[in-house]
């Protein structure tokens, strides 16, 4: 339902892939496979406006930075499971 107008209506739109870090936390616990720890997960902020929650990869926890700029990438874990992740660019 759109929060304006309150319509069901709505249609899709192709994402760019790019992206901002809004926020961040790192998980230490519980260790879930098959994902590596320290476990940064990011509150990732879509160019087109959406939010999403998806792992971060490609930078250490200590280099990450508010309104860094990302690219997503499609990691595949096993045969059910393939997840968006998010790697820093530039």
């Amino acid at each position: 339902m759109c929060i304006k107008c309150h319509s069901f209506d709505w249609n899709t739109l192709e994402a760019s892939g790019k992206a901002s870090l809004y926020s961040f936390v790192v998980m230490h616990y519980p260790e879930v496979p098959p994902f590596d720890y320290p476990n940064p997960i990011g509150l990732i902020e879509l160019d087109e406006g959406v939010r999403l929650i998806a792992g971060l990869v490609g930078v250490a926890p200590d280099q990450l930075e508010i309104g860094q700029r990302l690219q997503v990438e499609f990691q595949r874990f096993d045969d059910r499971q393939t997840l968006p992740q998010f790697r820093p660019v530039g």
